[in-house]
């Protein structure tokens, strides 16, 4: 019991961080080029899947730059800067520097996430099976839930 008459927290150990991407850009690319790497990434994905990409710009975010990436069971990846005819499995929203840090494998999608620099809308289940999916082998895997 504490003073306040209320239960004694227990101690929390520091959580594992999540793993990184593995790295499928270099610092001297840009979000374009990460971008057309990630389809390629996905052409190994072992169902055909869609994703739309919105990299968002300027002060307020009004510059928002579309990209439809598809991968999977078809073989080679595709991507290109357009707003999908289709509707995408997985919806991805963030600046273009948080792309460039994950694609480089320097900031893990869920940590990216968690601090509000990455938004994700469509299937979760699909959104989770592609993270594991490019996630570095070298580092252990552990789901956000």
């Amino acid at each position: 019991m504490t003073w306040q008459g209320g239960k004694l927290g227990r101690e929390i150990a520091p959580v594992a961080a999540f793993a990184p991407l593995k790295p499928f850009a270099k610092p001297a690319d840009d979000a374009a080029n990460a971008l057309k790497a990630l389809s390629k990434a996905l052409a190994g994905y072992p169902a055909p899947v869609r994703l739309h990409v919105r990299l968002v710009g300027g002060a307020d975010g009004e510059l928002i730059e579309h990209w439809d990436i598809q991968g999977g069971a078809r073989g080679a990846g595709k991507a290109e800067p357009k707003n999908p005819e289709r509707a995408a499995d997985v919806i991805v929203a963030m600046r273009p520097e948080t792309w460039m840090q994950i694609a480089q494998g320097r900031l893990a999608p869920y940590e990216a996430l968690y601090s509000g620099r990455l938004r994700v809308g469509g299937d979760m289940e699909i959104a989770k099976s592609i993270t594991r999916h490019l996630s570095d082998p070298a580092v252990a895997y552990r789901s956000p839930c």
